[in-house]
């Protein structure tokens, strides 16, 4: 029996709930300005800048964790994901239409380093599956078809 539905009920989950959390209208703390960002690096220039700031740490890790569930479940769950190249094409659309939804929901904005950040985790988690499978003896999975 394979754990094919199991994982891929649980990325569905998790991408739900990510889905919920970033497309809902915010709550910003009062005098708090929201603002787009198109320029890659401005905010992650600021978030390093300011790294005794929680809230820019939260930011941070929690949209490399967003999308990270792609890269790590994704392949299992859906085999023809099992390629680095579809990994990251496959986040970037996601994000990208996140990002761009949040251009017309309340206290949110836009960010391109969201993106980014969204999809370095999504290759992470592909980078941590295939380390997984590497130390469970799947070789033949490790095999770079791109």
């Amino acid at each position: 029996m394979t754990a094919r539905p199991a994982v891929a009920l649980a990325l569905a989950a998790w991408l739900t709930g990510g889905l919920v959390f970033t497309l809902l209208p915010a709550n910003p703390a009062p005098g708090q300005v929201v603002e787009h960002n198109f320029v890659p690096f401005r905010t992650i220039a600021l978030w390093v800048a300011n790294p005794d700031f929680g809230f820019w740490i939260r930011q941070m890790v929690g949209n490399l964790l967003l999308l990270l569930p792609v890269g790590l479940l994704g392949p299992i769950a859906r085999p023809w994901m099992d390629r680095w190249s579809r990994v990251v094409l496959a986040s970037a659309v996601l994000s990208l239409t996140i990002e761009v939804a949040q251009l017309w929901i309340p206290a949110r904005a836009t960010d391109v380093d969201d993106l980014l950040l969204n999809v370095a985790g999504a290759a992470l988690g592909c980078a941590i599956l295939r380390v997984l499978r590497l130390g469970s003896g799947r070789h033949d999975a490790l095999l770079e078809r791109d």
